[in-house]
């Protein structure tokens, strides 16, 4: 299909507004949590058995026959399963409990480090060196979290040892996501695959957590914030939008255009919650976004996956 201009400029405008909305459902996590005390838990069990149950809808309308493709063979449902747990669940999770450790826009920084994890394991698996813009890349993420936890005082720590921790987890579980579903999006319509992976991660924490009874006595803004800012936009929306990106205007550009996330949970964090935002934050910032332009460059080896597709599936069919 030949990309008009009407598609690239739509493109572009998809991808940033699936960025910004991933950046605003983060801070709707951290206002949920600051106002409300919610456990993190709780939250990501709804998060996912509302998504897997609206996406599943969407899969099944758009896909039709097509998305039970990825639950036929045993072999495949293992692997969405994995998927699901270890990749999509978890990174949730972790995701979660790092905002609720620290801030948003701290939160979705530190998770930016992830790409970087991959890159260092697709090297290995390549038995290869990393090239210079890798390293630079590599070096950027180290200054970057660096500066944020430090403020550039090594003496001190302006981040708790929980929020470090758990970025560091949030951080390593993006490398399950990414490459976990390597085959089955090679394989599978993508919709579909995110689709069952929300859905048994949905059973998976509604068995563990019983969200329905355990759901703390929150005012009509926390509910609002998380079934209609973290979950619809932050989660359905966010993604459809990222999808449809990628068909128009494919993944390098979509994943630069994306890491708006960054920048919009941080300013929400800072414009509507009012975190405290030092200038060492901002230099953590400008370092930790240039490890995505870097990485978000061609990729000079034939089969490599895109490293900076943290959070969001590799390709669409069918779009």
């Amino acid at each position: 299909m030949k990309r008009t201009g009407s598609s690239q400029v739509r493109g572009v405008l998809l991808a940033l507004l699936g960025g910004m909305l991933w950046g605003f459902s983060a801070s709707c996590a951290q206002f949920i949590f600051a106002t409300e005390g919610a456990d993190p838990i709780w939250v990501t069990a709804m998060r996912i058995v509302v998504a897997g149950a609206v996406m599943m809808l969407i899969a099944a309308v758009k896909l039709g026959p097509r998305v039970l493709a990825p639950m036929r063979r045993p072999k495949d449902i293992a692997r969405v399963a994995a998927f699901s747990v270890f990749g999509l669940s978890f990174t949730q999770f972790s995701y979660l409990m790092t905002i609720d450790a620290s801030n948003a826009g701290t939160a979705t920084m530190l998770e930016y480090a992830g790409p970087v994890l991959v890159m260092l394991i697709v090297c290995r698996r390549q038995h290869r060196l990393p090239s210079k813009r890798e390293l630079a890349a590599v070096v950027c993420v180290v200054i970057g979290v660096f500066f944020l936890a430090t403020h550039g005082d090594p003496t001190q720590l302006t981040l708790t040892g929980r929020a470090l921790i758990w970025g560091g987890i949030s951080a390593l579980s993006m490398v399950f996501y990414t490459l976990l579903p390597e085959p089955l999006l090679r394989t599978y319509d993508n919709l579909a695959v995110l689709a069952w992976a929300l859905v048994i991660g949905g059973v998976m924490m509604a068995v563990w957590q019983h969200p329905w009874t355990s759901a703390p006595a929150m005012a009509p803004s926390g509910w609002i914030a998380l079934i209609v800012g973290l979950t619809l936009l932050g989660t359905v929306a966010a993604f459809a939008f990222y999808f449809r990106a990628l068909y128009l205007i494919g993944p390098s550009r979509t994943s630069m255009l994306a890491s708006v996330e960054v920048v919009t949970a941080t300013a929400c964090a800072v414009l509507w919650l009012g975190t405290p935002f030092a200038p060492m934050d901002l230099v953590g910032l400008i370092f930790i976004m240039a490890t995505v332009f870097l990485l978000s460059q061609k990729d000079q080896v034939e089969g490599a996956p895109h490293y900076t597709q943290i959070k969001k599936p590799t390709q669409t069919q069918g779009a």
